[in-house]
């Protein structure tokens, strides 16, 4: 049984809560809050080298304690000197408990470090963090990003209290395919000694390997349990009513992955097929040819996705396509109402509802269909492997279509996936154009507004990507952007879109800007998979430096959906390096999402042990599939055969969080 973040003393319901909406539910996740980087606190620096504007370790002893103000406003202020007689002036806010704090005593020595800063020409620190100098040992000290309100000091107190709770000998079934335990690669990762720079990659390295062989072994078992025989599918009149539907021919890749699926259907075997295809590639068109294959033989058919507007888009297009058959397309998503979800359910278990689509509301237990027959999940890798299995698991032999537009080269892909076999889908619908891609940098911003006027003269609509949602870091913003848009703008209509909104609001901002209501959508990433307007012209992506590849294609395939020519501009950020600029360069003169993976994959390799993860990149912790390529292909290779036990994964959901 995991063991609640309860179970750590100082976390009550509260913080429970906080932290529950961050992901963060037992210690298994609390111990995968890494630090996002390492402060090296080993050398105190004397008062009198202290330096202003830098963040320092020093101390010294208390010479005078004075305090400003009465109760909770009361400033308490201390004058620190060492040896040398130089002197440090530490202020604290809201802190009248240290005005008769005897570790702050006069005379006492302590250690404190802080930004120092030059007031009326003496150093000073406000607010720094301070501990008795006998208590002082040399280190390097994590820090952690925020979570759920909690400081990094804070966060840092509770991981040394779940080190507590741990046992020392508690062991990975696959420690001894490592040179570092689990628990010493935890333990040196959040609590790191002397030795930290040479440990921190054999321990960080440790851990990828951990979450690397439970994947690779999950593949493996999924694999075995899905060789079972099925009922013979071949494609008969819905099939051929559909093909004559569509107002276009198959492209020459559609057919041959079509070709793919009809042998799959037709072996009486169950079919385990990923289609990889680039953005806008046709993958859906071919799912529906896989769906009305199904249904020529009175079964059902299931398509899930990772959330509801892309849930809506799809059954949007299906009931487009499977109407005029007499087909009935359903949705089932969380945000339902019960006689709503009561009615589809009741439908779907009589057979009146040959279609279902939904996110992962589809594998909850009520969900129960007359006879499914295909299960396809769109977007796969937003799913861990256990959740693309748990919709083939609602019926017999079922058949699953996996598909997914993140480009992962093929070595790469039959690595991750072992499980499934690998259908490729290049090229592009005809009639598209490729989408013209430019660089920017913020000084060209006026150039790129007289672009603008233009595309919205010819009804067309602009998205414009920002990296985050608040003003909390240094950089753009949702609303900062939305604000300097409707100034240079001021007669159009700027909507805002991101993940904190509800999927009420998120859809209908969408649909706003969907029927041209407003001309350009400032949005951050949520619009990266399952947005279709075909108006959409010019895709903008502020800090374009910061994605990677793989989800900077993923945002420009945004638009490029008719036969009208389209654009999209990266505007790099002032601190881009030239690799980073190279980078970008590389999207501007290439459109093919596999060769642009190739690319990112050759650039990055395996030298970038450490380095940040690009966003985007399947539902992995801590693994990197780009980053690790070549560390994947290896251990794929070479992996030992194992049985995955309930104690192994007991384990694992415990010190890894995995739940498949």
């Amino acid at each position: 049984m995991l063991k609640p973040v309860t179970d750590v003393a100082g976390i009550g319901s509260s913080i429970a809560v906080r932290l529950h909406k961050k992901g963060v539910d037992c210690l298994g996740d609390f111990l995968l809050q890494l630090p996002k980087n390492y402060v090296d606190d080993r050398t105190p620096v004397q008062l009198s080298q202290l330096e202003e504007g830098v963040v320092s370790r020093t101390q010294g002893h208390v010479l005078r304690r004075s305090s400003k103000g009465f109760g909770k406003r009361k400033v308490v202020q201390l004058l620190l000197a060492d040896e040398t007689g130089s002197e440090l002036v530490l202020r604290f806010f809201h802190s009248p408990y240290l005005d008769r704090d005897a570790r702050v005593a006069e005379g006492q020595w302590i250690s404190v470090r802080g930004l120092v800063e030059n007031w009326h020409g003496q150093k000073q620190m406000l607010h720094p963090t301070w501990l008795p100098l006998s208590q002082f040992q040399a280190s390097y000290r994590p820090e952690y990003a925020v979570v759920a309100g909690l400081s990094s000091t804070r966060i840092q107190q509770f991981i040394r209290r779940i080190f507590e709770l741990l046992p020392q000998e508690a062991e990975s079934p696959l420690d001894v395919l490592g040179d570092l335990s689990l628990y010493d690669a935890f333990h040196r990762l959040h609590l790191p000694q002397l030795d930290h720079p040479r440990m921190y990659p054999i321990a960080k390295k440790r851990l990828i390997l951990e979450e690397l062989w439970i994947h690779l072994a999950l593949m493996k078992q999924q694999h075995r349990q899905a060789m079972c025989g099925t009922s013979v599918l071949t494609a008969a009149q819905y099939t051929k009513q559909l093909l004559l539907h569509f107002p276009w021919q198959l492209t020459s890749a559609q057919q041959q992955v079509w070709k793919d699926i009809q042998k799959d259907l037709g072996r009486g075997q169950r079919m385990h097929r990923l289609l990889q295809g680039d953005v806008g590639a046709g993958k859906t068109c071919v799912a529906a040819l896989s769906i009305a294959c199904v249904c020529d033989h009175g079964l059902q058919a299931a398509l899930m996705v990772p959330t509801e507007v892309l849930a809506q888009q799809h059954v949007k297009c299906l009931t487009t396509w499977f109407e005029p058959l007499g087909l009935i397309v359903g949705l089932l998503t969380s945000s339902l109402k019960k006689a709503e979800r009561r009615k589809i359910l009741q439908q779907l278990q009589l057979g009146e509802l040959h279609i279902l689509v939904g996110t992962h509301a589809l594998i909850s237990e009520d969900v129960q269909f007359h006879q499914l027959g295909l299960a396809i999940v769109d977007e796969q890798h937003r799913f861990g492997v256990k959740q693309r299995w748990a919709l083939t698991e609602k019926g017999r032999g079922v058949h699953l279509l996996a598909m997914t537009a993140t480009p992962i080269p093929r070595s790469l892909a039959l690595s991750l996936y072992g499980d499934m076999d690998l259908s490729v889908m290049h090229g592009m619908p005809s009639g598209r154009k490729p989408i013209i891609t430019t660089l920017l940098n913020h000084r060209q911003l006026p150039k790129l507004a007289q672009g603008m006027e233009r595309i919205v003269k010819d009804k067309g609509l602009i998205y414009w990507i920002v990296p985050r949602i608040d003003d909390e870091n240094d950089g753009i913003s949702v609303k900062q952007r939305q604000q300097e848009l409707q100034q240079r703008f001021p007669k159009w209509v700027i909507l805002t879109l991101h993940g904190r909104m509800k999927n009420e609001e998120k859809t209908k901002v969408l649909a706003q800007f969907s029927r041209g209501d407003a001309q350009i959508l400032v949005s951050t990433t949520v619009v990266e998979v399952g947005v279709h307007i075909e108006d959409g012209r010019l895709m903008v992506i502020d800090d374009a430096h910061q994605y990677g590849l793989a989800q900077l294609h993923q945002l420009r395939g945004r638009v490029g959906r008719s036969d009208v020519q389209s654009y999209c501009v990266l505007i790099a950020g002032k601190d881009t390096s030239s690799a980073g600029l190279d980078r970008l360069k590389q999207l501007c003169h290439r459109h093919d999402g596999l060769e642009l993976a190739e690319v990112d994959l050759e650039k990055r390799g395996m030298g970038d042990a450490l380095g940040v993860r690009q966003s985007g990149d399947m539902s992995f912790r801590l693994l990197d599939p780009v980053r690790d390529a070549q560390l994947i292909q290896q251990q794929a290779a070479s992996l030992p055969n194992f049985t995955l036990t309930t104690e192994m994964m007991s384990f694992w959901k415990e010190m890894l969080s995995i739940s498949g």
